[in-house]
């Protein structure tokens, strides 16, 4: 059976995700996409004749400057209060708030060169892993070493991942859809600084309410284009 392209994934998800917005909110659509992008992603590396190299625990990535969409977030705030227990939640609060700071007078491209741990990441366990971002399903590597040379050199941007061609292809393709699904019902389709919009999510609830009305969902939070 042929590779589909990027694009062709991209357009069977974008009808699938645009009929069901027509009906669902964007945080239950979200939910029903999670179901189908990880089916798809399994059902292709399966049929793969490379491995993954990832197992659970460990962790290179979750190191790594983490962008993620509006809706994405807020599932993620919304996983937390209802999963995470108070004392959990303060060591996400408080790394998230260091993240912040650490990144603050850092260029997109600075904050490429760090190695910054993601405040959702507890005893080497992501703890929002149902609903963690597209970005970060998306991620694999077949050679577990170029991760831990990456992490090692976070300032040597010249060691790439390697990846099995056919899952990142679908991955790529099938997020683009589901995102362009939502651009085209009017929803904030940019690509958010994960610690900072977490926090605003979590403390102002006026952002949900921005982004449902098809605004801008995040006042202080940077986006990818910032």
């Amino acid at each position: 059976m042929p590779i589909q392209t990027e694009t062709s994934i991209a357009s069977q998800e974008y009808q699938i995700s645009y009929a069901e917005l027509m009906d669902l909110s964007p945080h239950s659509a979200l939910l029903n996409f999670h179901v189908r992008h990880d089916q798809r992603i399994e059902h292709i590396t399966a049929r793969s004749k490379q491995s993954k190299a990832c197992f659970k625990g460990c962790a290179y990535c979750c190191f790594f400057k983490v962008i993620a969409d509006a809706v994405e977030i807020f599932a993620m705030v919304d996983y937390v209060k209802e999963n995470i227990d108070p004392q959990q939640l303060d060591q996400i609060i408080v790394s998230a708030k260091y993240n912040i700071e650490e990144a603050r007078n850092l260029s997109h491209e600075e904050q490429s060169t760090i190695n910054q741990q993601c405040p959702l990441l507890i005893d080497n366990t992501c703890v929002i892993y149902p609903v963690r971002s597209i970005k970060c399903r998306n991620f694999h590597a077949t050679d577990v070493s170029t991760c831990h040379a990456s992490y090692n050199n976070p300032k040597d941007l010249t060691i790439l991942n390697n990846n099995i061609p056919e899952v990142y292809i679908a991955a790529m393709g099938s997020g683009d859809g589901f995102m362009a699904a939502l651009h085209n019902h009017g929803y904030d389709d940019r690509t958010y600084d994960h610690n900072a919009a977490f926090i605003e999510a979590l403390e102002n609830t006026d952002c949900k309410q921005r982004y449902d009305a098809g605004r801008r969902a995040f006042k202080t939070a940077k986006y990818d284009n910032d």
